[in-house]
This record gives C-alpha cells, sequence and structure tokens, in this order.
C-alpha cells in the first residue's frame, strides 16, 4: 500500500523542469544515534535528466521532513521500498540534495546481520553492527542501493560513552560520545562502506605497516586472534598486493575489528571486521585467521575499489579473493595452499546453485555457493590450463582503478589473457539452472593403458591421475585434458610397476571428483562463523 506524505505545498514556477527524474548520487552525509536509531541522511545527487520528481529506494521507517534542497517538498509517496517526492524542477547538471529523518529498524536478516544488529559476545559485550550488504543500503534511509554506483560518505555517529566507533573513512573521535568517519576515496561502493561498528571492548594494538599500510587490530584478549596474526606474513601479501595490482586504494590506514560476527570477515573500505572466533576455529583453512585475513585484505582491491555490475556478479569478486589469497601461500607454503584447495572442493560437493545462477534466485539464497566453485572454475581451472601469469595478467587489467566489473568482464579478461576460447567453459561451468553436476572420473588402468571417463562433458578442464602401486613411493601422475581431449580418453602411461590403485585430482586443480568415492564435505561453511 503506498501513502501520501503529509507535505507542504509549494507553487513551482512555469518555466521548471516537471517530470520524473534521473540523477547519479555522489555522497551521502549520514548521522544516527545509536541508541534511538534515529537518523538524518543527506543524498547529494547530478541531475542527468531533468525534472521535478525523484525517486529514490527507501526502507527505513518513520519518514519526516523531507526536502529537496533545502524546501519542502511539494507531494510524495511512500510505499515498502521505494519514496517517491516532487518539488521544485532541476535541469540536467544541476546539484540537488535530497533530505530526510528516518528510523532505522530494529532488524536484520537472519541468520546474518545484514540490517541494524546488536549481538552480545560471550562475555555479554553487546556489538551494535550496520550493515549494508548487496541492495541493502535503503534500510538506512534514501539510497540508490545499486551495486554498481560508488560515492563518497560522511557518518556522524552519536552512542554510548562505552562504544567504541569504527566506519569506513578518517575517522575522528569528537567526543566520549560522538565519532565522525569521512570517507573522500575513489571506490566505496554502498554495500561495503555502509559499515558502522560500535563495541565497548576493544583493545587497540599497533600492528605496524603492512606493505604501505599502517594497520591497528581492535580486539579483546581472550580471542587469541593477536597472538595468532602474523604482521610478517601479511605484510607480505600486502606488498604482493600492491606491487601487482596498484597502491591500497583507501589512504595508509587499515583497521581490523574483532567482534562476535556472522561471517567469519567482511570487507568495509579500511575497516575489516573478522568473526571472535576465527582463532579457535580448525574445521577449514590451515590458518584461518591468515586465510581470512588476506581474503577480505584482497577486497580492498577486489570489491571495494572495484564494483559488482550486479547481484549475479557475486561470484568474481569472493572468488579473486579467495583466489589471490590462495596463491599467496601457494607462493610460500603448498601445504597450506593445498588444504585450501582441498576446502574449495569440499565445499562445491554440496552447492546448490552454479556460479552464476540463471535462475536468479534471492541473493542470500545462493551467495554461499560461489566460494568453492568460484576460485576454482575462474581461476584455479584457467591457471592450470594455460598459466598462473597469465591468470594475474587477466587480473592486473580489471584491479587497480575504480571501476565496475562484471563476470563476463573477468572472462573476457581471462580469454583474453590466456588465449583459451571460454564460450563453451562458461556455459558448461559458470552459468546454470538447478544444482551444478560436477564432474565425475572413472578411471581404470591396463596393458599400457589409462581410460579415463567423465560423467560430464560440458565441463572440461585439465587435472592429474595417480597412479599407485603396492608401495606407497610406487607413482606416476598422469595429465587429462578433458577440455581439449574430451569425455572418454584412452591416455598412454608406462608406470614400471603393477599399477593398484589410482589418486584423481590429487593436487586439486579441477572440480571434479572420483567417481567411486564420496566427496568429504563439512557441516558449516568456513566463511560463516559458529554461533
Amino acid at each position: 500500500m503506498r501513502r501520501a506524505l503529509p507535505l507542504a505545498i509549494l507553487v513551482a514556477a512555469c518555466d521548471s523542469p516537471t517530470g520524473t527524474m534521473t540523477v547519479d548520487v555522489t555522497h551521502y552525509d549520514y548521522a544516527i544515534d545509536l541508541a534511538t536509531r534515529a537518523a538524518h541522511a543527506e543524498v547529494t545527487a547530478t541531475v542527468t535528466d531533468a525534472g521535478n520528481c525523484l525517486t529514490m529506494p527507501l526502507r527505513a521507517q518513520g519518514l519526516t521532513n523531507v526536502t529537496l534542497s533545502g524546501r519542502p517538498v511539494d507531494s510524495g509517496t511512500e510505499d515498502a521500498t521505494t519514496l517517491t517526492v516532487c518539488g521544485q524542477g532541476f535541469d540536467a547538471g544541476d546539484t540537488l540534495v535530497l533530505a530526510a529523518d528516518v528510523t532505522v529498524p530494529d532488524t536484520a536478516e537472519k541468520p546474518s546481520q545484514i540490517g541494524f544488529s546488536t549481538t552480545n559476545d560471550k562475555d555479554n559485550n553487546p556489538f551494535t553492527y550496520m550493515v549494508s550488504w548487496v541492495g541493502g543500503c535503503d534500510q538506512f534511509g534514501p539510497c540508490d542501493n545499486r551495486p554498481d554506483t560508488f560515492a563518497t560518505y560522511h557518518f556522524d555517529v552519536t552512542h554510548d560513552a562505552s562504544l567504541t566507533v569504527r566506519c569506513p573513512g578518517a575517522v575522528t573521535d569528537d567526543s566520549p560520545t560522538e565519532t565522525e568517519c569521512d570517507f573522500q576515496y575513489a571506490g566505496g561502493p554502498t554495500y561495503s562502506t555502509f559499515g558502522i561498528a560500535a563495541y565497548p571492548a576493544w583493545t587497540q594494538t599497533d600492528e605496524g605497516m603492512f606493505g604501505d599500510v599502517h594497520v591497528t587490530l581492535y580486539d579483546r584478549a581472550d580471542t587469541g586472534i593477536a597472538a595468532a596474526l602474523d604482521p610478517a606474513w601479511h605484510d607480505g601479501f600486502i606488498k604482493f598486493m600492491e606491487s601487482t595490482f596498484g597502491p591500497y586504494p583507501f589512504g595508509s590506514e587499515l583497521r581490523v575489528l574483532t567482534a562476535p560476527t556472522y561471517w567469519n570477515g567482511f570487507e568495509h573500505p579500511g575497516n575489516i571486521v573478522v568473526a571472535d572466533s576465527l582463532a579457535k576455529q580448525t574445521d577449514s583453512y590451515s590458518d584461518v585467521v591468515a586465510h581470512t585475513l588476506d581474503h577480505e585484505m584482497t577486497h580492498m582491491w577486489a570489491g571495494d575499489e572495484t564494483t559488482l555490475a550486479g547481484p549475479y556478479d557475486f561470484a568474481w569478486k569472493e572468488a579473486m579473493a579467495e583466489y589471490l589469497a590462495f596463491v599467496w601461500e601457494d607462493m610460500n607454503d603448498p601445504t597450506i595452499s593445498a588444504r585450501t584447495t582441498l576446502v574449495w572442493k569440499s565445499d562445491s560437493a554440496v552447492v546448490t546453485h552454479y556460479p552464476v545462477p540463471q535462475d536468479q534466485p534471492d541473493l542470500f539464497a545462493y551467495y554461499s555457493d560461489v566460494y568453492g566453485p568460484g576460485p576454482f572454475v575462474l581461476f584455479r581451472q584457467l591457471e592450470v590450463m594455460s598459466s598462473r601469469a597469465q591468470v594475474i595478467a587477466a587480473l592486473q587489467s580489471l584491479l587497480g582503478s575504480p571501476r565496475t566489473i562484471s563476470v563476463d568482464d573477468v572472462l573476457a579478461a581471462l580469454s583474453a589473457s590466456t588465449g583459451v576460447d571460454l564460450t563453451m567453459y562458461a556455459a558448461g561451468w559458470i552459468d546454470g539452472t538447478g544444482t551444478p553436476a560436477w564432474p565425475k572420473i572413472a578411471a581404470a588402468y591396463a596393458n599400457g593403458m589409462l581410460h579415463v571417463t567423465s560423467s560430464n562433458a560440458a565441463m572440461g578442464c585439465m587435472f592429474h591421475v595417480e597412479l599407485v602401486g603396492a608401495d606407497s613411493t610406487q607413482t606416476l601422475l598422469v595429465p587429462v585434458d578433458t577440455f581439449h581431449g574430451g569425455a572418454d580418453q584412452m591416455i598412454p602411461a608406462a608406470p614400471g610397476f603393477t599399477v593398484m590403485s589410482y589418486v584423481i585430482d590429487p593436487a586439486n586443480e579441477c572440480l571434479v571428483f572420483d567417481a567411486g568415492v564420496s566427496p568429504a564435505v563439512r557441516s558449516r561453511p568456513p566463511w560463516v562463523a559458529p554461533q
């Protein structure tokens, strides 16, 4: 149901533009009192098509005091998701400011913390978190909630004196009860930059320099995260990122905030929020603290300085974050990177959507299905089919400056860099409806020939089959290429010993499974913190 807003009536000039405007939002001024959730939102925009009526997504409640460039609007309507206001006309090229008072709903999209939430840690310290995620900034005020837009931001947060508040941008603690954050950097999509965290239990620790970035850890003593964090490792990783993709995008400061969160990590520009349970987790990566932090720091380039073209491009940013953390691990300790690809594969075994689901489910229904298959099919498999240097070169053509990126852009860059036509590859591995049927590989060896059969001819890649003799030291890796050679192949192999068994894809080079073995899976994906 739509309702008319009780707004003042003004007489427009007869030559003023009329009709529906289109605008490009350039800046948000946002003030909120965390205790009452009362907020004042101002949206600055450049008019692209002249008119006198403006429509903006809005799901916040209690809308009052609506103005356009300081003047009360003539009329307006509001429904559950949209605000439309009409007032004085604006020409193309004009700057306008839509301002309103709202109340932020005290709700979050369970089981996540998307929205506004307060969660107590195990010591009953309250963690207040305001996070928009993809398409969610209109929960907090009028906001262009499309993921493909950038803006600058100014946050002014009033809060209890017991709380420390952090949000993206340069932070100023004006008083014990007021904190300002001024975000004036290029990049900064609404799905990650609208993020305010408040907590009474943080102790600040100077972690020194990671590359050219000064890092401060906000933690409480009993999480174990400070002790688990290895500044030398992350210094090396940031130097790798800076040398490969350009300067850290958000000034010279990075804040790592630990708290009781749903996700293991979230990449607000310049602020990374990580789960306070990280150091005590043992069921995922070799070093979940190191991998999670590297993943989230990658997002500073891949997902914050750059942004999604649309919600169904979500896979590329998570795949890049996973892949580049893996590359750093593989450069320094292949035993760690081997565990990472094993995590990807075990998670991929239970997904119910393709990386780009053509049936277009709600994002929250499918997002978790991209973390395993995404890095595999977009990057790991292609580096095996070409080279890591070519895959990195493709990423260099995409990252390093503010831009909007789609999965198609990623595939085009990869195709150009590797020289591989990825049209059929994408149709098999990336785009689809329903539950993916990842290839199951059957293998048999006899008379000097390895017979390999794949259950899915549309999903071709390159991997190895390891032939094993009676002695565990008797092994031979046989390369298999189902991308070029098809789903049924006879491959010559001369191991020099009696073959007793085989291992399908021992190095986790491709998203394939042994047809005779049920894949191992975990009960909880590694990016979701235990609750």
